[in-house]
């Protein structure tokens, strides 16, 4: 076992736990936007952005995230104002291969980070805190079991053009994990009917697990290991959190659909 990676989890993730139980709605809206922050800058460094492009995307996420939260402007309104920003510095500037090879990663970057990332607000706004607990528990016990089942037992692999390391006794040791987790923590707070729960728990590994070989794509696509090393024995943290930017969308949709 990855014995960096072991003692970061062990650290971080109880912190995480406290924040989501403890913090009061300010510091959890500061949190995901310090999130934000780092995860577009990892993104900016993958493709080489010059500090223009990085600063100029930071302000759009940074402000698309903001006005969502606090003024609760429609998302089709901010998806707007990414692809015109976006683009506006280029009728100023325009040159044909600059164009080619920026526009689209900047623009990406910014729909899945705000995809990603904003379901968080609108959980912490309508829901219990214990549904964020349980899903941050199943995508990082999926983590978890993939891990440790692809490195005891992993042969067959899992996607190889994209994510080598990454096997399929992996990918079914990770969503066993993700369902033992999701069965425990239901027991202990009751938030779904078993068979809804245990659904939920293996669409969200499965979703987690694409997450995580979307960036992986990218990754390969310009020759990176990993996103960058703020966190130690893990990377950058888009690597991760890879997982959690597929999958808080599907959650969110998720609770609004049981809701009604």
């Amino acid at each position: 076992m990855n014995f960096k990676r072991f003692i970061t989890a062990l650290i971080l993730f109880p912190i995480l736990i406290l924040l989501l139980f403890k913090a009061s709605l300010s510091i959890l809206l500061v949190l995901i936007l310090f999130t934000a922050f780092i995860c577009y800058y990892e993104w900016s460094n993958l493709f080489h952005f010059s500090f223009y492009w990085l600063f100029w995307g930071e302000v759009l996420l940074l402000m698309g995230l903001f006005l969502s939260a606090i003024l609760n402007i429609p998302k089709f309104y901010i998806f707007y104002i990414f692809l015109f920003f976006s683009f506006l510095p280029f009728l100023f500037a325009y040159e044909k291969e600059k164009f080619k090879i920026l526009f689209l990663p900047f623009l990406i970057g910014l729909i899945y980070l705000f995809i990603g990332l904003f379901p968080f607000w609108e959980i912490l706004q309508e829901f219990k805190r214990e549904y964020l607990v349980y899903f941050f528990s199943i995508i990082f016990a999926n983590d978890t079991g993939a891990y440790l089942t692809g490195k005891a037992f992993g042969k067959h692999h899992f996607f190889p053009k994209i994510s080598p390391k990454k096997t399929w006794e992996g990918f079914f040791g990770g969503i066993c994990l993700a369902v033992i987790i999701a069965i425990l923590l239901n027991k202990f707070w009751n938030l779904f009917p078993n068979f809804t729960n245990l659904f939920i728990a293996g669409f969200l590994a499965i979703v987690g697990t694409i997450g995580d070989l979307f960036e992986s794509a990218f990754k390969r696509m310009v020759n990176k290991k990993d996103s960058g090393r703020i966190i130690w024995g893990h990377g950058g943290m888009l690597d991760r959190i890879d997982g959690v930017l597929f999958s808080a969308p599907l959650f969110l949709i998720f609770l609004n659909f049981l809701k009604k």
